[in-house]
């Protein structure tokens, strides 16, 4: 067996603080475990919209900060005896995914496949979802493990209950794994592989025959079908004690959507027994400079105009015979003041005999579409558009651009006009 440790975290456009991200990361390990062996990491909302959808060193600063997190968490909670390695990071749009593994791990990795579906406005990225396939060596015979990972984000407000499940259902379509493509991602980073194993063929689909699945991210799920009123905050439960949201998670979307056969189909969730980690309302004050950046007793409320809910969750697909995933612990981790969400983490311990293609055990729910990639692509296209124009209209740097073309442009016409008297 083999430790795995899967985070997600909706870092709301802003960057992640290390200094207090990091001593809490491995919250959801047992007493006495050591640094995970595979660390998984689903980000929603990674960045502004503009960086988001541009890409590339726009990005960088922002995943910079989450991987200075993750090290400096190995070396706490080891107290500097281990180490985890960068493996990948692939971002569709707003959502991302960052793979990092011990040492010994790394090197027992084969192939890296990649796969990302936009399901927001015209197909784009401000929702949906990317995922990564790797395959792992076993340490005696030559076989292969195959794990896949996936960070989503899905449609929010309580009301769009038909809209989320209908993303999964977009996801499940157009998500295809693919060797050495990057052309519809905003980032894509990876550490050079000591393998040269020949991947699988471009075929397979969020539900590989033979491959573990795991799903994570904030999936917007809630606790009612309708927003609160203008006073109904004020009858909230207080505290964050699951026990005080108990009645509400009876009512949860997700778990009623599941159980009806209408989203995550075949996906399985350990029990909740955290509090909802969304909708945050931070103090201002805990923002302030002045406050420690290591300071752990962020302020905090319920926000007024949202229902409380547990809209960040991870699932995964069930195996046969059952022994080849050992669910831990799952739970929540302490507030931060860069989001309005808290992140959600599990530990599960995965058997290393790589599983057997059953077709029937990742029987997918719904048929790849086979226009995907030209989707996918044109999906892009539009990507980088309002990038580009969000870039110009909401940053600075954009607007210090737009100012400088405007300049010219009126000293081009005063000069022209200047020579025709």
């Amino acid at each position: 067996m083999f430790e795995l440790y899967l985070v997600s975290f909706n870092c709301a456009r802003s960057y992640v603080n290390p200094d207090t991200f990091a001593p809490s990361f491995f919250d959801a390990l047992p007493k006495g475990a050591s640094v995970p062996d595979v660390v998984a990491i689903s980000l929603q909302e990674v960045a502004p919209i503009a960086y988001s959808f541009l890409g590339g060193s726009y990005l960088k600063p922002y995943f910079d900060r989450v991987s200075t997190a993750v090290h400096l968490a190995a070396d706490l909670h080891s107290h500097g005896s281990e180490q985890l390695e960068h493996v990948a990071t692939r971002s569709l749009g707003m959502t991302a995914l960052m793979i990092f593994a011990k040492p010994h791990i790394m090197e027992r990795i084969q192939w890296v496949q990649s796969a990302g579906a936009g399901v927001g406005f015209w197909n784009m990225g401000n929702k949906g979802a990317v995922a990564m396939r790797l395959g792992m060596s076993h340490p005696v015979h030559n076989d292969t493990l195959s794990l896949i990972f996936t960070a989503a984000h899905l449609a929010p407000m309580e009301c769009n209950i038909a809209a989320r499940n209908e993303d999964w259902e977009n996801l499940v379509r157009n998500m295809v794994f693919l060797n050495d493509d990057d052309s519809a991602y905003t980032l894509s980073e990876q550490a050079p592989l000591l393998s040269s194993a020949q991947p699988p063929a471009e075929t397979d689909g969020l539900f590989a025959p033979g491959s573990h699945l795991f799903f994570a991210g904030d999936l917007n799920y809630r606790t009612h079908d309708n927003p609160p009123g203008d006073d109904t905050y004020k009858s909230y439960p207080s505290g964050a004690s699951v026990a005080n949201f108990s009645h509400w998670l009876q009512k949860d979307q997700l778990i009623r959507e599941k159980e009806a056969n209408r989203t995550l189909h075949g996906l399985r969730e350990m029990p909740i027994e955290f509090p909802p980690t969304y909708k945050l309302s931070i103090h201002k004050d805990t923002q302030s400079h002045k406050r420690s950046s290591s300071d752990p007793d962020v302020q905090w409320d319920w926000a007024k105009h949202r229902y409380p809910s547990w809209c960040d969750r991870i699932l995964f697909l069930p195996q046969a015979p059952p022994s080849a995933l050992q669910p831990q612990i799952y739970t929540v981790l302490p507030v931060q003041a860069t989001s309005d969400h808290r992140p959600v983490a599990l530990s599960i311990r995965v058997d290393e005999e790589p599983l057997q293609p059953d077709q029937n055990q990742n029987r997918p729910p719904f048929p790849v579409n086979p226009n995907w990639r030209p989707r996918r692509d044109a999906a892009r296209r539009w990507e980088v558009i309002v990038g580009v124009l969000s870039y110009l209209a909401l940053t600075k740097k954009g607007k210090a651009i737009i100012v400088a073309v405007v300049g010219m442009a009126l000293a081009s016409w005063f000069l022209a006009a200047a020579l025709k008297r």
